[in-house]
């Protein structure tokens, strides 16, 4: 089943119980102004990528999952930790955007790379997009079965698609109408679609504050939805 909340993720969040999805994968704006970068310019100019989100909403991430991975963490305050992911989009050497992105992860296990060309999945909807596959590599390499999977910058919704190709329960937030909808539409496909996906694990993962999932995590003490949720079953 998935639910896709359209309206900003505070608020909905906020709405939430402690530990109440068992893993946060998400890409949020890194503030690096996608707007005035030519390249991205067949998208529409918008505002959303200004600023990176506040210490209040990462508090919030925090709080409402047991373990997290975080696209684009060099941007943000986060705790010093080893195993970053990292998404090699095999770019060539002379090519202006970056070569790789990294993300923040809470699971305790040596750094990994994924190896996977930025132009496999065609042209994007969302500037910032991420690969479906990517999404999916991140969740199958932890999650296990029956988790649920959130994601509060969910954009077009490339890791609620990738949470349901694995037969997880999935959520998102999205704050763009028109990305919402758009999302929407690939999540209903997904679900709509037979899973040719497993998870690969099944077991209990360390963690960097601890084994298990009540291991507490020291950046919520640190840091600090016109809403119309879409709720459907499925795969």
């Amino acid at each position: 089943m998935f639910t896709f909340h359209k309206g900003d993720c505070l608020p909905y969040m906020k709405a939430q119980p402690d530990k109440a999805f068992d893993l946060i994968v998400t890409d949020p704006p890194y503030g690096l102004g996608i707007a005035a970068n030519p390249v991205r310019q067949k998208h529409e100019r918008e505002n959303w990528d200004s600023e990176i989100p506040t210490d209040e909403v990462f508090a919030e991430m925090f709080r409402v999952s047991k373990h997290q991975i975080i696209w684009g963490g060099n941007y943000y305050p986060l705790p010093p930790h080893k195993n970053y992911l990292i998404w090699d989009k095999q770019q060539p050497e002379n090519f202006t955007l970056a070569m790789c992105e990294m993300a923040w992860t809470s699971f305790d296990m040596p750094a990994k790379i994924f190896r996977y060309s930025v132009q496999r999945e065609g042209a994007n909807i969302h500037p910032t997009q991420k690969p479906v596959a990517l999404m999916r590599w991140c969740i199958a390499k932890f999650a296990e079965a029956g988790w649920s999977v959130f994601d509060p910058f969910a954009g077009v919704g490339s890791t609620l698609v990738a949470a349901v190709e694995l037969g997880l329960s999935a959520y998102g937030c999205e704050i763009s109408a028109k990305y919402h909808s758009a999302g929407l539409k690939r999540i209903k496909q997904a679900v709509s679609m037979p899973s040719f996906y497993t998870l690969p694990n099944n077991r209990l993962h360390p963690t960097a504050f601890g084994v298990g999932t009540a291991a507490a995590n020291p950046l919520q003490s640190n840091l600090f939805a016109d809403d119309s949720p879409a709720t459907f079953g499925g795969g």
